[in-house]
């Protein structure tokens, strides 16, 4: 079954989803602008993130239940079963747990408005108010980075700008809802991330003064944002900004590269010549994310039928599958087939047995796993998390150990 998703009105250059980059990076409000509409999806992950998002409203809705889910198709995506185990099922069963309590209220996929700012809206995934409470909620479906309610900068904790925002936006277009509060609640739902051992709520307690405190901050960077020179600063908040391609701050380092200096002494000296491998390698990471988005980009536009002059989309290669799995081992058993010769039975991998067991709560025992690693690689400095030394460093670390050792016996 295939479903389509009602069409939501366009998203607000300052709202919810964009607070963080906005309050770090104003000028990305004017170059995300100048990005076509239609090209500024950061990814087809963003395509999951969506349908998982519908479908957690339509089985709040009780328009669905768990067991049909596997293979109904939420506008483009279709639902696996591993995004019902793993994904839908923990986060519904939390979710379900608080609707459950008594006197319970709540608003799903509630848009906002955020005070002051015209033009500043978001859609909150769900409030709910349990007698003098209100649980903020936002729904987290990809695999990647841990987003937290509160996360570490420094010396300092830094509270999570989209949930402020969603928090006071809701405060200021329900007041009927937040009036006689002795408690706001901002919680990320992320049942899957990289960290597999990471809890699936992250939730913080804020106070009408913090969130008003939070109000006067992005109402001024907000302004900054329409001024003639706004602050260009970039950092993590860029991860997922679509004018990458075009901001000056990505940019920059293709003409650095361009620019790049060999060198001067011959023969260079062995520290110059590491230096400028340094740099070099410093160049080209930076323009590695860049290439990316201006690869995605272009093939978004083609895809929707722009014309990118020079290029062209071009088909996969084929590739060859059973035209019906169950029909095929039927036959090629018939065929003179052994089984073992047809079917393969190997047991998932540690990742995946992981993510099942912490869907069900369980904890998969430390001792049945062993870690190897696959060999070294190259890193920024700051990046290595199990540095490993080179031949000569290990030589001198030896002979150190070694001397030390002798010098001990002989006294």
């Amino acid at each position: 079954m295939t479903v389509e998703l009602r069409h939501e009105p366009a998203h607000s250059p300052f709202g919810g989803s964009v607070a963080a980059r906005v309050l770090r990076c104003p000028a990305s409000v004017g170059l995300v602008e100048k990005v076509p509409a239609h090209l500024r999806k950061v990814s087809a992950y963003a395509e999951r993130g969506t349908a998982l998002h519908a479908v957690m409203a339509l089985l709040i809705d009780n328009a669905r239940s768990l067991e049909h889910l596997v293979g109904e198709t939420i506008s483009g995506y279709t639902i696996t079963r591993d995004d019902v185990e793993n994904a839908l099922q923990p986060a519904y069963a939390h979710v379900d747990a608080l609707l459950d309590a008594p006197g319970a209220e709540f608003y799903l996929e509630q848009r906002v408005a955020f005070p002051i700012i015209p033009g500043a809206f978001g859609t909150v995934d769900l409030l709910v108010r349990i007698g003098s409470t209100v649980h903020v909620l936002d729904f987290k479906f990809g695999a990647g980075v841990r987003v937290l309610a509160l996360y570490p900068d420094g010396d300092e904790d830094v509270l999570n700008a989209q949930l402020l925002f969603y928090a006071a936006a809701a405060r200021h277009s329900l007041p009927e809802f937040f009036a006689g509060l002795d408690e706001i609640a901002l919680t990320i739902l992320q049942p899957v991330s990289i960290d597999v051992d990471a809890e699936m709520v992250s939730s913080v307690t804020v106070t009408h003064a913090e969130l008003d405190e939070f109000v006067t901050v992005y109402r001024a960077a907000c302004e900054e944002a329409l001024a003639d020179a706004p602050r260009l600063q970039p950092g993590s908040w860029c991860r997922f900004c679509p004018a990458r391609p075009i901001c000056p701050a990505h940019t920059g380092p293709l003409l650095d590269l361009s620019q790049f200096a060999v060198p001067a002494a011959s023969p260079p000296s062995t520290d110059a010549y590491l230096q400028a491998l340094a740099a070099g390698l410093d160049l080209v990471e930076a323009i590695k994310d860049l290439r990316t988005a201006l690869h995605d980009q272009a093939k978004r536009a083609l895809e929707h039928g722009d014309q990118v002059p020079g290029y062209a989309l071009s088909a996969g290669r084929a590739e060859r599958r059973w035209h019906n799995e169950d029909a095929a081992i039927g036959a090629l058993i018939r065929l003179g087939l052994a089984r073992g010769d047809v079917i393969a039975e190997a047991i998932r991998s540690v990742k995946q047995v992981e993510l099942r067991a912490k869907a069900r709560g369980l904890k998969v025992p430390a001792e049945l796993i062993v870690s190897r690693r696959s060999g070294v690689s190259l890193v920024r400095s700051e990046n290595a998390h199990a540095p490993v030394p080179g031949r000569v460093e290990t030589a001198r670390t030896f002979s150190e150990a070694l001397e030390a050792f002798q010098g001990g016996r002989q006294t």
